[in-house]
């Protein structure tokens, strides 16, 4: 049991930690930030959208969604997207697609029909077609940093681009994940660095597997994350007893890629697989977390 979990897990911390085996162009840097209504507050407002370097974040008062996107340009606006570009019929079931061109301080965003073939757009310069409209905002939301603080980190960093599926060194993608979990940047992974690694994980994890699951609201999904937090630092735990080689309570880069000179040709190979596999997150994280609860419980007679 426990070792068909920890084999899913680690599928799914190797795609999480690489989401750039989706990406192709750059996300513009005009369309980065946080945008909401002309409030910028997303207690009055009750949407908020952050875009970052590799995807975005969008949360309203029922739904949140969390994607790594790619990115392409069409007379003006600006496509993102989280699969690939379908220009002969139409796109798969689950893709996201969505046009952003600025007006000012203004952004501007359209959808295209449901049953859009991937390849009109005249959807874009139709004015039957309502946009939505997004306010600039010069700082994050602090609601939206409080409860999505790690994922907006990992969307500002360089994870996503040093990642990308086109580059076939994979050296630069594991020295951009530790650098990214590197917060004191003394090129060693400690306990507290590696625990915000596996929050960041968990909270990106439960966030893309929600996103083909419509029903489950917002308040589940966090509810989830909230589940997982406590029992984080026996993972950490268990990852230092597994990999810290010389005993130092530390990880350096060479001892997280040790013997795992073909993990990234291996992990892109199975991509659909473990896509598959995050759908089952929820469930795998329940199943995990009800003998750890067992544990603590019994521990208090």
């Amino acid at each position: 049991m426990i070792y068909r979990l920890l084999k899913k897990l680690i599928a799914i911390i190797a795609l999480v930690l690489m989401p750039g085996v989706l990406l192709s162009e750059k996300i513009p840097k005009e369309l980065e930030g946080f945008w909401s209504g002309n409030s910028c507050n997303f207690s009055e407002e009750d949407f908020a959208l952050y875009i970052g370097k590799g995807g975005y974040l969008y949360e309203d008062d029922q739904d949140v969604e969390f994607n790594f996107v790619n990115a392409s340009t069409n007379n003006g606006w600006t496509h993102l997207y989280n699969n690939e570009l379908i220009t002969d019929g139409p796109p798969n079931n689950g893709n996201y697609n969505y046009f952003y061109k600025l007006d000012g301080d203004k952004l501007i965003e359209k959808l295209p029909p449901y049953d859009w073939d991937g390849k009109d757009y005249s959807f874009l310069t139709n004015p039957v077609v309502e946009p939505n409209i997004y306010t600039k905002c010069k700082n994050k939301d602090p609601v939206i940093e409080s409860k999505y603080g790690e994922a907006l980190s990992l969307l500002d960093s360089s994870v996503a681009s040093a990642c990308s599926s086109d580059n076939s060194n994979r050296g630069p993608c594991l020295y951009s994940v530790f650098k990214f979990l590197d917060v004191n940047k003394d090129s060693e992974l400690h306990s507290a660095e590696i625990t915000r690694g596996l929050r960041t994980l968990s909270l990106i994890t439960i966030l893309v597997s929600q996103n083909s699951e419509k029903d489950t609201k917002k308040d589940g999904t966090f509810g989830i994350y909230l589940a997982t937090v406590p029992f984080i630092p026996l993972f950490t735990q268990t990852l230092m007893a597994n990999i810290d080689y010389n005993g130092s309570k530390s990880l350096s880069l060479n001892e997280i890629s040790q013997d795992r000179s073909d993990l990234f040709s291996a992990i892109f190979s199975a991509k659909g697989r473990v896509m598959d596999e995050m759908q089952g997150v929820p469930e795998l994280i329940e199943n995990l977390l009800a003998p750890l609860l067992l544990q603590g419980l019994s521990g208090l007679d």
